[in-house]
């Protein structure tokens, strides 16, 4: 099924296409680059030589061939002039991309538009004479996006819905496609400015939150403590945190202290919430800069799991959600899963995303299922937490990074001839910036984070996950001073 993306020049059809079909598995078309192959020679040269009308009639003849195609289809600006050729997009799936002129203005060039050769401001007549014609499709807003925030709105249009539950004993967990779609007619959202930002039209009222960790303090907890009690909120209600890990971490500690608990439900928006924050139970917030020193456990009611709100994500946070997910894959040993599709994990692929996913929360909570409350076999879940926690406290680096960096610390301390290091370290290097993968921390600097640990047991002792081999990793009590 051929899905054509139409717009002015520079709204971003051919960069979003090539995107969109690496993350479904379609082929790629380009038209004015099917039409310079055809030709030989490039679209300006074929204006100049031959005419626009002539161009057209390519145009048309090109587009013909396009209707039995599985794939994302880049069409030229002027392609909805032609009555024959709307006809022909209006039987397929046909989304209009808007940008305003203002900011296509600082886009484009001239080179190689020969409608352009006077001026770029001649876009403002161009626009005039083909808004209308625009607007007999499906319109997308990418004016406040970026490149992945607008993948992700395309997406929306694209993708249909679909539902199914990932099974465990321990937590209610929903796979659902366009899952944030449900939210339309739901009170109590609370979510974060970036969130909002993108998929504020499916929320009503929303209490947004600022980006960040900042989030989680006692500050933020009266607050909303306070708008609870103010709207009357009950144990009958529901409350929804919509986000990320901080989010979700936050709401999960109002959830299960107001009114001592009342219904949570999740709609994890990144990968690092969807493979770990959302997961478990745990719910904490940050005291005296100590990162999830204050807790408690309690599994929220539902969590919605939307994969396609993965996409949106910036490459850092996107990263970070990869990195939490391979160390499940180190304990558990499917670290193949990760290894033989990098490729397709930089390309953010939603087939390997959904896996990833999946695989993810079934090895979770299968650990998280045999110790709830974190006093035992759980802990394995802390692989890289130790030092990560304390290299985030100290640089500011995002949660999901640290750990990478944690894991690489904890394998030059405690694992410097596993069979497996190199395939973990090749890993790990390959998808953390580098000035992050070989940043040196000041000993003490990292002694006096990690002496605060919440998991410190008695006076230096620490249990911290230890790999052997992929697929064996095993706690061990330590004396954290004997390896800094």
């Amino acid at each position: 099924m051929p899905i054509y993306l139409i717009g002015m020049m520079g709204s971003g059809k051919t960069t979003l296409g090539k995107i969109l079909s690496d993350i479904l598995d379609k082929k790629f078309i380009d038209i004015d680059t099917e039409i310079e192959k055809l030709e030989r020679k490039k679209i300006h040269h074929i204006f100049l030589q031959k005419g626009e009308e002539y161009f057209r009639d390519v145009e048309t003849k090109i587009l013909k061939k396009t209707e039995n195609e599985d794939a994302i289809i880049s069409t030229g600006g002027g392609i909805i002039l032609k009555k024959e050729n709307r006809e022909i997009l209006k039987k397929h799936k046909t989304l209009f991309l808007y940008v305003p002129i203002e900011i296509l203005l600082k886009r484009i060039d001239t080179e190689n538009r020969p409608l352009l050769k006077n001026g770029k401001y001649k876009l403002y007549d161009i626009w005039n004479k083909r808004k209308e014609l625009y607007e007999n499709f499906k319109k997308i807003d990418l004016k406040n996006f970026d490149i992945y925030e607008s993948t992700a709105k395309i997406l929306y249009e694209i993708c249909e819905k679909k539902s199914s539950e990932i099974v465990n004993d321990f937590q209610k967990i929903i796979f659902k496609v366009k899952g944030i779609e449900d939210l339309k007619d739901k009170k109590n959202i609370f979510t974060s400015e970036i969130v909002n930002k993108i998929y504020g039209n499916n929320f009503i009222n929303p209490y947004i939150l600022e980006n960040g960790e900042k989030i989680k303090n006692i500050e933020n907890v009266k607050k909303i403590y306070l708008y609870l009690i103010k709207n009357n909120i009950n144990k009958k209600d529901a409350i929804y945190g919509v986000g990320g890990g901080t989010v979700t971490d936050l709401i999960g500690f109002i959830g299960s202290t107001f009114k001592r608990g009342i219904k949570t439900i999740f709609y994890p928006t990144t990968l690092l919430s969807q493979v770990d924050a959302a997961l478990g139970g745990k719910n904490a917030i940050n005291f005296e800069d100590i990162k999830n020193i204050i807790g408690t456990f309690k599994v929220p009611d539902k969590v919605i799991i939307d994969p396609l709100t993965v996409i949106s994500q910036k490459n850092e946070n996107y990263y970070e959600g990869i990195i939490e997910a391979f160390k499940l894959a180190i304990i558990d040993g499917n670290i193949s899963l990760f290894l033989d599709n990098i490729k397709k994990i930089k390309k953010r692929n939603l087939n390997i995303i959904m896996d990833i996913i999946k695989f993810s929360v079934k090895t979770k909570l299968s650990i998280v299922s045999k110790d709830p409350f974190d006093n035992n076999i759980r802990k394995i879940l802390n692989l890289g937490h130790t030092f990560g926690h304390s290299f985030e406290s100290i640089t500011g680096i995002s949660h999901g990074l640290a750990v990478g960096w944690g894991i690489k610390k904890e394998i030059e301390l405690f694992g410097p001839n596993i069979k497996d290091k190199k395939l973990i370290l090749d890993f790990l290097e390959e998808i953390i910036p580098e000035n992050i993968y070989n940043m040196n921390i000041n000993i003490n600097k990292l002694k006096k984070f990690i002496l605060h640990d919440k998991k410190i047991i008695f006076k230096n002792q620490i249990t911290i996950p230890i790999i052997n081999t992929v697929g064996n990793v095993e706690l061990k009590k330590i004396d954290i001073l004997n390896y800094l």
